[in-house]
This record gives structure tokens, C-alpha cells and sequence, in this order.
């Protein structure tokens, strides 16, 4: 396969990501991972501290707030063309945001083995409230919210969450999350929990404020508008860091209850 030919399948592949099969997102995944891997990235390995697990999670945080979370929501409006040198370029730009972020707050840099991944909520929440900064919502009451949302839910709700939708850990596709933990129809549970957006996309916010994270964010009083995208990425965040929790504790108790 010639470059040219692997540079038209990646853009066709991005120019539909409203409307990709699991397989295709898979595919885009490793094609973007491989655009990203192709070149020496000073800048990553500064921001990694020369640790390749950091530069990964970069990667893989690039990808799913740059070009998987877009996809969920209505509103986005992709590049006609995409290369690899657009996908490096893209990069760089997040890279660059990443570095100024971390400037305003230091205290959310992650050290090389942190197996969270993500920052601490509670300290995140005090160092904004130090700055006179906030976030767009009460970081307190959406947390209690997320444990709420999580405790009532089924368990796929929580698998889908923790071990597909979210960053911070290895990202599987629902096909194997099924196939581990036996979900029945589960391509049309994850049309309900938001993460699957049906054939040709969701038609505007409304489609979108239906599935279960955006009745949860409207419950939160998260407004679903493209201007807002900063807050909702921050309240799924929130989301994402209890859903770690509740799915650390209900492996435990499966565990408790095997024995």
C-alpha cells in the first residue's frame, strides 16, 4: 500500500467518524496511533518526562478528546482531508494546549507511574477555587451526581464507561467487553448510553440530549451547545473518574462473591 493510498483511507475514515463501524473505529485508532508514532515529537517526550507510558496517554487522549468525542456530540465539522502530516500537525496543536494547561496548573501533571491517569477531582477543584476559577458547574455536586448516576445504573453502563468510552486506562472495543462479560445486545445498549451516534450521526444536540450522559447532562444543568464543549469534556471527565471507581468496586465485590 502506497502512502497516498494509506493517506485516502485515513481521511475517509475521518471525514465519516459520525458514521463508522467498531471495526472502523478501530482501524482509525491504529492508523492515527501509526501517523503519530511515525516521527521523533520533541514536544511529546518533554510533556511525557521521557516516559514512554506518559507519551501514550498523550496519544490516546489526542484521539479520544480530538477526534472520538467530537464525533458523539452534534456540531462537529471535519477536515474534507486528512493526512498523516495533518494527523502530526493536529497533534501538535493539542500538545501545545496540553503545555499551556499545565503551565496554568502545575499541580495536575501526572507523574510516570500514576495508574489513575487522570487528575485528582478534589484537588483539581481547589486549585481552580484558589484562581478565582470555575469550571462551569459545582465540581462537588457533579461528582456526587456521577456516583449517583453510576450506583443506579447496570453494570454495562459502567463497563462501557470505564474500560471503552473513557481515557485513562487500555481502551477495548465493545465487541471483546461483550464478549468478557456476556452484554446482550450491545451495539444497541451503547446507542442508548450515547456512545454509539446512529447511522449518519445525531440530527443536532436534541438527537444527542436523549441518550443517558446527555439526559445526565442536562440534569446537571450542562448546556449541550458547541460553544460549551470545554464544560462538557470537563464534566465527563468527572463522569469518567467515578466511573473508575465504581467499576474497581463492583470487580471487588464480583471477586468477594466468586470466593
Amino acid at each position: 500500500m502506497s502512502v497516498n493510498d494509506g493517506d485516502a483511507q485515513l481521511s475517509d475514515l475521518w471525514a465519516r467518524r459520525g458514521d463508522l463501524s467498531e471495526r472502523e473505529w478501530g482501524e482509525l485508532y491504529q492508523r492515527v496511533m501509526a501517523a503519530l508514532a511515525s516521527g521523533r515529537n520533541d514536544f511529546e517526550q518533554s510533556l511525557a518526562g521521557g516516559h514512554p507510558k506518559n507519551a501514550e496517554e498523550l496519544r490516546h487522549a489526542f484521539f479520544v478528546h480530538k477526534i472520538a468525542t467530537p464525533a458523539l456530540l452534534p456540531g462537529y465539522v471535519p477536515r474534507p482531508q486528512l493526512s498523516a502530516g495533518g494527523v502530526r500537525a493536529f497533534y501538535f496543536n493539542f500538545l501545545r494546549d496540553e503545555h499551556d494547561r499545565r503551565k496554568r496548573r502545575p499541580e495536575q501533571q501526572l507523574p510516570h507511574d500514576n495508574d489513575a491517569r487522570m487528575a485528582d477531582p478534589a484537588a483539581e477543584h481547589e486549585a481552580c477555587e484558589a484562581r478565582g476559577h470555575r469550571p462551569g458547574f459545582d465540581r462537588d455536586a457533579l461528582e456526587k451526581s456521577a456516583r449517583k448516576f453510576l450506583r443506579k445504573s447496570e453494570y454495562w453502563v459502567v463497563l462501557y464507561l470505564a474500560l471503552h468510552f473513557c481515557h485513562g486506562r487500555e481502551r477495548l472495543p465493545l465487541s471483546k467487553i461483550q464478549y468478557q462479560y456476556q452484554i446482550p445486545s450491545y451495539h444497541y445498549k451503547a446507542k442508548l448510553l450515547g456512545i454509539a451516534p446512529p447511522r449518519g450521526g445525531y440530527t443536532g444536540f436534541a438527537g444527542f440530549s436523549k441518550t443517558m450522559l446527555g439526559r445526565w447532562l442536562a440534569d446537571n444543568a450542562i448546556p449541550l451547545q458547541e460553544d460549551k464543549m470545554d464544560i462538557i469534556r470537563s464534566a465527563f471527565d468527572v463522569l469518567c473518574f467515578e466511573a473508575f471507581k465504581e467499576f474497581d468496586r463492583r470487580e471487588l465485590q464480583r471477586e468477594e462473591e466468586q470466593q
